[in-house]
């Protein structure tokens, strides 16, 4: 299987070497926006003309005969982009995501004035050449810059895109390459329901427990920069009287960021996962149409129709699994949640995560309903499955097993610190520990329900953490 891949390189040019580069992508955008202009005047008054010789003839000395032909190609290819979506949406096929097709649109940001600056280079007009442990890419006109970054993909190399980040003032180079991945020959299947507490839940055939990833650590993050982001809209709007700054701009940025970094994390670690397993296609639930009709509150549709971008989760489902040769399938999930996957009954009943069905009786997590529905509809079903999952939390890059160690007490912790007491419940100590204390030891104590932890914090007393399992009580 033939597959094009991007690699991504920060460019470190030199003062003289930037200098270029402005002048360079500058120009560039100036054929760019005088083709799109030609081709937008003729296109709303009749018919596009594809003619752009003079605008060749006229700026081909300044950027270079090959980076002006590659302009010119690559604003051929977004027209032609454009018109096969118009005739898709006159037929009335139009894809669901896409709600409004326009015309190509300039290099040049609408707010500010100013020219996106950008700049393509035809694929045997440029090099990548590696001396002494560092990268440097070759470019005509004599441009010689070091650039960093991972050569992830190797293959035929493809045209170049520079272009310059104004949020950040770097330079990066994108270079698309052609990558030949063998696909994975097996008939073994995993069915995944996705989801917002749990991003992905799966199973895979022949397992006898369901794997989940939490969303938990993720969706508290997402909260924390929301917080963020409207603390900074109000101080801006309230002292400046404007809706939009660099630093709002990079919050947002920020966010999105963290967000696509977690969900990268855990889409790679469960198709790995899966690799590892033999399964050769992932049958996934489309969940595209739960935004529609959908109010359950502020604070649910907030995480449905804001957090939850199911579109670029799916999307890195497709492109990490082709990374690894196995097969991606969307299916129709309509009434997975709502019947009993052991018996087939709709008497049940669902609050919060926790699905019971009132016919035979079983207790089982939501989302492993969802995910063993999906396997009945679309596979040959399954036998002696947990109804509870193996919980999977992605934190500060780890992995962690949540229920590694659950104990069948319910601990209370006691926290002493300078004579004041307070006591809140923990399900689990292991993994929490090491989440919200730097540094401790820890001992057993001589009564086997109590656990002391001992913190010795750099800039305040020693606190002293005492965990109680049961009734126990001690003498504070």
């Amino acid at each position: 299987m033939r597959v094009k891949r991007t690699n991504k390189f920060r460019l470190r040019p030199t003062k003289e070497q930037e200098k270029a580069l402005f002048s360079l992508c500058e120009m560039s955008a100036v054929l760019w926006n005088k083709v799109n202009y030609k081709r937008r005047q003729s296109f709303f008054a009749s018919e596009i003309d594809w003619d752009s010789k003079e605008e060749y003839e006229e700026l081909k000395r300044i950027v270079g005969a090959a980076t002006a032909q590659q302009i010119i190609r690559k604003n051929d290819e977004a027209w032609r982009s454009f018109l096969r979506l118009l005739n898709l949406k006159k037929k009335g096929r139009l894809p669901e995501h896409v709600r409004r097709v326009s015309p190509p649109g300039y290099w040049k940001d609408r707010k500010s004035g100013k020219r996106k600056l950008m700049t393509v280079f035809r694929n045997d007009s440029y090099r990548i050449e590696e001396a002494d442990g560092e990268k440097w890419l070759v470019l005509p006109r004599g441009l010689r810059i070091r650039i960093t970054g991972e050569t992830k993909w190797k293959g035929k190399q493809c045209r170049l895109e520079i272009y310059y980040d104004d949020l950040t003032c770097r330079w990066y180079a994108l270079q698309p390459v052609e990558v030949e991945i063998e696909e994975v020959e097996s008939n073994k299947r995993a069915y995944a329901d996705l989801g917002v507490v749990n991003i992905i839940t799966a199973w895979i055939e022949g397992e006898r427990q369901v794997i989940a990833f939490s969303g938990k650590s993720l969706l508290s993050d997402w909260w924390y920069w929301n917080k963020k982001i409207a603390e900074h809209q109000s101080q801006l709007k309230r002292v400046n009287g404007k809706n939009s700054s660099k630093q709002l701009r990079m919050l947002y940025r920020m966010r999105q960021r963290r967000f696509r970094h977690a969900i990268n994390t855990i889409v790679h670690r469960f198709v790995k996962f899966c690799r590892e397993r033999g399964v050769g296609e992932i049958v996934v639930g489309d969940v595209s149409r739960i935004r529609e009709n959908n109010d359950k509150g502020n604070k649910i549709n907030a995480m449905i129709h804001n957090f939850w971008s199911f579109r670029y989760i799916v999307e890195r489902l497709k492109t990490t699994a082709e990374n690894f040769g196995i097969k991606v399938k969307l299916v129709k999930e309509n009434g997975t949640s709502s019947r009993c996957p052991w018996c087939g009954s709709k008497n049940v009943r669902k609050q919060k995560r926790l699905f019971k069905c009132l016919d035979c009786g079983i207790e089982a997590h939501r989302d492993v309903v969802g995910a063993l529905n999906i396997a009945l509809l679309y596979g040959e079903g399954f036998n002696g499955v947990l109804a509870h999952p193996s919980l999977l939390r992605v934190e500060e890059g780890a992995e962690v097993k949540a229920d590694v160690a659950q104990m069948s007490m319910i601990l209370s912790e006691a926290r002493i610190s300078l004579g004041r007491v307070s006591i809140f419940n923990s399900r689990n100590i292991c993994g929490r520990l090491t989440h919200f204390i730097p540094h401790f030891l820890y001992f057993p104590s001589k009564t086997p329900q109590i656990l002391i932890i001992l913190l010795i914090p750099s800039q305040s007393a020693p606190l002293i953490y005492v965990f109680l399992g049961g009734n126990a009580d001690i003498d504070l």
